[in-house]
């Protein structure tokens, strides 16, 4: 599952992208979810997450569980390291 953490300059949010048909206006759509959710699906190892910061021009950062633990405590944090041994 692809999860994108959007971090502005007022905050941060997480949301899922959804990939829509060929034939619809806005192909891909958003839908905010829920930190826990996305950490405890980054933590069984189904979920990778993109970090895009919007109000910058640095690169998105994707981000799985075999990442750096450092990279993922700095962008996701704590709680997204928790149970990785």
């Amino acid at each position: 599952m692809n999860y994108v953490r959007i971090i502005r300059m007022s905050g941060s949010i997480f949301v899922r992208e959804f990939k829509k048909p060929e034939k619809a206006r806005k192909k891909v759509q958003y839908r905010e979810v829920d930190e826990k959710t996305v950490a405890e699906q980054f933590l069984k190892g189904d979920a990778t997450v993109q970090v895009e910061f919007e109000d910058s021009e640095r690169e998105p950062i994707m981000l799985d569980w075999e990442s750096d633990q450092e990279l993922i405590k700095k962008y996701l944090g704590r709680s997204f390291i928790e149970y990785k041994a």
